[in-house]
């Protein structure tokens, strides 16, 4: 066995924990922007709510 074949079969481990561990962040990061975009809908859909509270209360004592 050559020095070259023995640094491919030490290196072939290595390289395929880093690809996991690749695969792993990859859905941590999807997860973390799946969380930002849920906690901004949410956020969204808040000020909605209170902006048409608001109007709707407008509108009430403007009929009165």
């Amino acid at each position: 066995m050559t020095l070259k074949e023995k640094n491919a079969e030490k290196a072939r481990p290595l390289l395929s924990h880093q690809e996991d561990s690749g695969e792993l962040g990859g859905l941590m990061h999807c997860s973390d922007l799946l969380e930002e975009f849920l906690a901004t809908i949410g956020r969204m859909e808040s000020e909605y709510m209170q902006a048409a509270t608001a109007g709707w209360s407008a509108q009430g004592s403007h009929s009165g």
